[in-house]
């Protein structure tokens, strides 16, 4: 099986397909992230009790790291 060659135009769209990609990606963790913790607050407001803060960055999807290291 031959090696394909990809011109400079095909690299670019695909680092700029990947980018956007890994950027959905983050957005929909952070989303989720932002979902949980928002339900536990009102949650635990509801109750009686104090809100946790935390600052927490949401992980990375194991996918999302493996393209980075491509791009």
């Amino acid at each position: 099986m031959e090696d394909m060659v990809l011109t400079n135009d095909e690299r670019r769209c695909l680092q700029m397909w990947f980018r956007q990609a890994i950027a959905k990606i983050e957005t929909e963790e952070v989303t989720r992230s932002l979902m949980r913790e928002h339900a536990a607050d009102t949650t635990a407001a509801r109750v009686g009790g104090h809100p946790s803060i935390s600052v927490r960055r949401a992980p990375r999807s194991r996918f999302a790291r493996i393209v980075k290291q491509l791009v």
